[in-house]
């Protein structure tokens, strides 16, 4: 076997890499956001999300629920209607993203503040 497959299995294995491909894309953090406060329909969610282009929505939402953290249901009313939310198993994300936003706070504060303030070299 190769080192080049070595370091594959060794990421394809490594639990911190594994969150990180769950939950990267440019939308899901806030596809996340936006279904922790509860189950949404497609219309629904795009609208609170301007700029996202149907066809990366649609994916974005098969990923997370290909990897159980979103379902997706479908309700009979007077018109079928497309309901997402996450599963139990996708709540637990929660603390994660709590974690990351504080972190992120803090580098943007720190950012701004080396913009305000550079050091002099």
């Amino acid at each position: 076997m190769s080192k080049l497959g070595v370091s594959y299995t060794e990421r394809d294995q490594c639990p911190v890499y594994t969150t990180i491909m769950v939950i990267e894309g440019r939308w899901k953090p806030m596809i996340f956001r936006r279904l922790g406060e509860g189950a949404l329909g497609f219309g629904e969610l795009r609208r609170t999300m301007p700029g996202v282009t149907i066809k990366v929505l649609r994916q974005q939402l098969r990923q997370l629920e290909a990897q159980g953290v979103v379902t997706r249901s479908l309700e009979q009313r007077p018109t079928l209607r497309v309901e997402y939310q996450l599963t139990p198993h996708g709540r637990t994300l929660g603390p994660v993203f709590d974690s990351l936003w504080a972190w992120g706070v803090v580098h943007l504060a720190r950012l701004h503040h080396t913009r305000v303030n550079p050091r002099k070299i």
